[in-house]
């Protein structure tokens, strides 16, 4: 029994690497932006959930701090998103989406929800559901163990 749990473990491991690699070679290959799919990535996450501080992303993404703050300060110049201090944290830098990003994250939606579609090819409805509660149960375990909450 323990082996398959190392094993189921491991599945999910080698999925989340798969879609990291996929999505990147999707990105080089059919976006032409002035943007890495790393940078996109930042894009992306706010796009969804505006106005987080950089160690949430840095979580979300699996990034050290160093190439976040790179990543951040390149879209910032760009003018994809903006940097503000916290209000009660002066320290702390929180991002948020612009007008520029919002559009370009919206421009690649179908994108995204192709990959998504790939992803899923050959799976039935019922599949995804079991999955999604499946990955939910394993995400509320971890949350609940580990007390790991990745918009935190």
């Amino acid at each position: 029994m323990t082996g398959d749990k190392i094993n189921i473990m491991d599945m999910l491991q080698l999925t989340s690497t798969y879609c990291q690699l996929a999505g990147h070679n999707l990105f080089k290959n059919t976006v032409k932006l002035d943007i890495t799919s790393e940078q996109f990535g930042i894009i992306f996450i706010l796009h969804y959930k505006d106005g987080l501080y950089q160690s949430q992303i840095a979580k979300l993404l699996k990034k050290d701090r160093p190439n976040i703050t790179r990543m951040v300060n390149i879209l910032a110049k760009k003018g994809y998103i903006t940097k503000n201090k916290d209000e009660k944290n002066k320290k702390i830098v929180k991002l948020f989406i612009t007008e520029k990003g919002k559009i370009t994250a919206e421009k690649m939606e179908p994108l995204r929800l192709e990959f998504y579609k790939n992803m899923t090819d050959g799976l039935g409805d019922k599949d995804i559901d079991n999955l999604q509660s499946l990955l939910e149960k394993i995400r509320n375990n971890m949350t609940k163990h580990y007390g790991i909450n990745v918009w935190q």
